[in-house]
């Protein structure tokens, strides 16, 4: 594996955080239910982001955060304290949480499995630190299925770059790939959630801005990759982002939001 795709800085944590609030109601808050009390921990929490949103939307439950880079974990005490949401954060690795067996009753993981060797392992440690009968929830996307209505010649060059950069560096169809994780790490009852997002019309312009943010801030690392240009990478950049202004454009992909049970 190489190193985290996206970069630690100080942009790429403010746009995690933009992140988090663009899916807060279409991907956190829907479809989950977490009771007063509940202790959640969240693997691979990075900025913080997706933990200040569960603080907020289900008032009451005891959050915990891990995360392997001391940066993340840097910001994320500053942006959980400016959010009004208490969490407890750790510096650990997610093949070797440190925690007892059975310690909480959710484990939360968003965008993380797809940047980890062998998701597997840690499926299965995650599994070790949940009580009987306890959930899990795991989000994430393939890149594969990106596409866009019209395409250009650049386009495609972005989303091909996308996939081999997500592929160099982790996965980049993770979210076809979840729901067999999962089965393969011991978890039964696997919700597969699967989830057809096609933005046309109105809803058009905060997607492509969306996902031409994602793409733009792994632009250092796609530009490295084997015959990539930049020049045409930023060309297709554009075109995303201009995507709106053709008549009947639209622009889609496929998220598994994978609930399952220890």
């Amino acid at each position: 594996m190489t190193d985290y795709v996206h970069g630690y800085g100080t942009r790429e944590q403010q746009r995690l955080v933009e992140q988090a609030e663009h899916w807060r109601y279409r991907l956190i808050a829907d479809g989950t239910t977490l009771k007063p009390g509940t202790r959640l921990l969240e693997v691979g929490c990075g900025v913080g982001a997706v933990l200040a949103v569960l603080g907020q939307e289900f008032p009451g439950i005891r959050l915990h955060g891990v995360d392997i880079e001391p940066k993340q974990l840097d910001f994320a005490r500053g942006h959980l304290e400016r959010a009004g949401v208490e969490a407890t954060l750790l510096e650990a690795d997610a093949h070797a949480l440190p925690f007892e067996d059975e310690s909480f009753d959710h484990v939360w993981m968003m965008w993380f499995l797809e940047h980890v060797a062998d998701p597997p392992e840690v499926l299965r440690e995650a599994r070790r630190v949940l009580v009987p009968d306890a959930a899990i929830t795991a989000i994430e996307v393939d890149y594969e299925t990106v596409h866009a209505e019209p395409s250009t010649s650049a386009l495609g060059t972005l989303f091909r770059a996308m996939v081999q950069g997500m592929a160099a560096a982790g996965w980049s169809d993770a979210g076809t790939q979840l729901p067999g994780w999962l089965r393969g790490a011991g978890f039964r009852d696997v919700d597969e959630g699967e989830r057809t997002f096609r933005w046309q019309a109105e809803d058009l312009a905060g997607q492509a801005r969306y996902a031409a943010d994602v793409i733009e801030s792994a632009l250092p690392s796609l530009a490295q990759l084997p015959g990539a240009a930049e020049e045409e990478l930023r060309a297709g950049l554009a075109d995303l982002r201009s995507l709106p202004s053709h008549p009947g454009a639209a622009l889609g992909w496929v998220v598994h939001k994978s609930m399952a049970v220890r």
